[in-house]
């Protein structure tokens, strides 16, 4: 008998071997399950933090202005203006239209009410587009010849279709 080990085997493996490899990866496992609880850091200290110094500055009268935000801000508010002028001047912008989309997107999660100017836009602008690009695709290059007339004007109706009601299924989705 040669190279047979000392101990009891199971399954031509020596159980005390496999017992020391399973015990150190054991206690590995503790060493680092405990070096992870102790090195946990708390995810909103920070934020904390920095709401009481802003509160102090606050009390104190200091209020930081922070220029790079403030012209960001007025650059959105600007575009969203010009939007929100060109679609009032072809008269397509209705205050009860804007309250349903800007209520969309708070369900959506998003805060900025301004950006519901630009979904209508959207509304108007995609179909045409898409209807364009599905026209010169299906009718002018003749990408799908063995297409009769009514599978043509399906896959048109479909893109104008989904250009009109994309905006709101990306919000409902979202």
């Amino acid at each position: 008998m040669i190279n047979t080990p000392p101990g009891p085997t199971l399954l031509g493996f020596d159980v005390f071997f496999v017992g020391t490899i399973l015990s150190g990866i054991a206690a590995f496992a503790v060493i680092l399950a405990i070096y992870a609880a102790v090195t946990v850091k708390d995810p909103m200290a920070s934020r904390v933090k920095a709401l009481n110094e802003r509160r102090d500055e606050l009390k104190a009268g200091i209020v930081k202005a922070n220029a790079k935000k403030r012209t960001s801000l007025i650059r959105k508010t600007e575009g969203t203006e010009r939007v929100k002028d060109t679609l009032a001047g072809l008269k397509v912008l209705q205050q009860s239209q804007i309250e349903a989309v800007q209520q969309k997107l708070a369900h959506a999660g998003i805060r900025n009410k301004e950006l519901a100017v630009v979904v209508i836009l959207a509304r108007l602008v995609l179909p045409i587009v898409l209807g364009i690009t599905a026209a010169m695709v299906v009718y002018w290059s003749d990408f799908f010849p063995e297409w009769g007339s009514f599978k043509r004007f399906a896959a048109f109706a479909v893109a104008v279709l989904a250009g009109y009601k994309g905006p709101e299924v990306f919000l409902a989705n979202k």
